[in-house]
């Protein structure tokens, strides 16, 4: 009898432990076919072609998604909160100049207020190359921040199907902030 409460008891705990974990899923997405690319490398497309980012949240928290293109523009394509199990859906295409673009993909459980703030500033002055270096400055913040706290857990994971294969998407987990660079030369 106590081998089965002893059980039951790390099953609930187990469970209960699962629960409080912050997770996220990411997929990239590339062309009109939406083959599914690894994040985990730098990725080579061709300027005019098109791609697409999905990024779905286990529980409710707070994403910033910032791009910052081959002509050194920073361009906030997400920022706020999301319910968990909703879609962040983004679709893009590379223009000139040719380049490397970089997508920052920041998840965190709670609001990086500092970082909207300086997107606020930014967006009401996108000009401005001063606002755009200090919002810079603090996605580089957050990016060192996460990076002490060690490489992320991941877990490449199929997202579905379609006539030409099974997608595949990463799978973040075990960490209450994150931020993901997506490199994309072209």
């Amino acid at each position: 009898m106590k081998k089965l409460f002893t059980l039951c008891l790390f099953i609930i705990i187990g469970i209960c432990l699962q629960a409080q974990t912050f997770s996220w899923d990411i997929t990239f997405l590339r062309g009109r076919t939406q083959e599914s690319i690894s994040i985990s490398q730098i990725i080579t497309m061709q300027t005019g072609e098109e791609f697409s980012i999905r990024i779905t949240p286990a529980s409710d928290c707070f994403a910033y998604v910032v791009a910052y293109d081959s002509d050194r523009q920073i361009i906030v394509l997400h920022a706020g909160a999301v319910q968990g199990g909703d879609n962040i859906y983004q679709r893009l295409r590379l223009t000139y100049p040719p380049g490397t673009e970089t997508l920052y993909v920041i998840m965190s459980l709670t609001r990086q207020t500092e970082l909207e703030r300086l997107i606020r500033i930014q967006r009401n002055h996108p000009t401005s190359q001063r606002h755009t270096s200090n919002l810079f400055r603090e996605v580089s913040r957050l990016q060192n921040a996460a990076s002490r706290l060690g490489e992320p857990s991941i877990e490449i994971i199929p997202i579905g199907g379609t006539d030409r294969g099974i997608s595949l998407g990463t799978r973040f987990s075990d960490r209450n902030l994150y931020v993901r660079p997506i490199t994309i030369h072209h």
